[in-house]
Parts: C-alpha cells; sequence; structure tokens
C-alpha cells in the first residue's frame, strides 16, 4: 500500500514538473513571454486579452483589457485582430499556452503573454 502511495506522489511530480517545462517551451515558441513592467510599457496601442473568467475579471483586471474567456476564444478567434499586437493576460499562463498555440497555427503572429500570469501583474487595475 505504502509503495503505491508512493508511485502515486511520485507520478504526480513528474506531471506537475513535465506540464511547468511544457508550458514554459509552448509559449517561448509561440509567443513573447513579458515582465510585468515591459508587458505595461509594451501592451499601449495592443490588444490585451484577459483570458480569465468572467468573475476574476470583474474582481480586478489589467487597465485597458477585454475579457475573453479562453474557451470562447477558441471556438472562435475573429474576436481579435490579426493585423494589430495581441497581449494576453491569464492565471498561470498554463491556459495562454494553449490559446497562443491554437492562434499561432491560425496566422497570429504578434503575441504576448504576460509572465507568471495576472498575480504577477504590477501595472495598472482596474
Amino acid at each position: 500500500m505504502l509503495q503505491a502511495l508512493l508511485i502515486v506522489i511520485i507520478l504526480w511530480i513528474v506531471w506537475t514538473v513535465g506540464m511547468y517545462f511544457w508550458t514554459s517551451f509552448n509559449l517561448k515558441q509561440n509567443a513573447t513571454v513579458l515582465e510585468s513592467a515591459a508587458f505595461e510599457k509594451q501592451s499601449h496601442g495592443g490588444q490585451i486579452i484577459d483570458l480569465r473568467d468572467g468573475a476574476d475579471f470583474k474582481a480586478e483586471h489589467v487597465l485597458g483589457s477585454r475579457n475573453i474567456p479562453a474557451t470562447m476564444l477558441l471556438q472562435n478567434a475573429s474576436a481579435i485582430r490579426k493585423d494589430k499586437p495581441v497581449f494576453f493576460v491569464d492565471s498561470n499562463n498554463q491556459v495562454a499556452a494553449r490559446v497562443v498555440s491554437k492562434l499561432k497555427k491560425q496566422g497570429y503572429t504578434d503575441m504576448y503573454v504576460l509572465k507568471g500570469g495576472f498575480a504577477k501583474y504590477e501595472g495598472k487595475k482596474k
């Protein structure tokens, strides 16, 4: 019994670490990951898309951002323009990794992601 529990714990750790590295790799392949200060500075004039759910967005969000939950955006990417830079905010970069991967396949090229998600953002909020 103890061995089974130990195996489950080890598998969970391997899975968690693997997902972290996959997310980091996927983001770097499909978008530019920006620290908070660079994100705030470079996002002026671009489309800031908050991928979190509506309740989190309403509680607090990056000033000037639009809320398009990832599930909606993955179903209909036409809500954002290809000719303007797109800046994504999510909770932990895992959602953004999936979104930028799909959008890259649809021809989006100028994409940026806030490193560490909304919790790491130190710029202007509403």
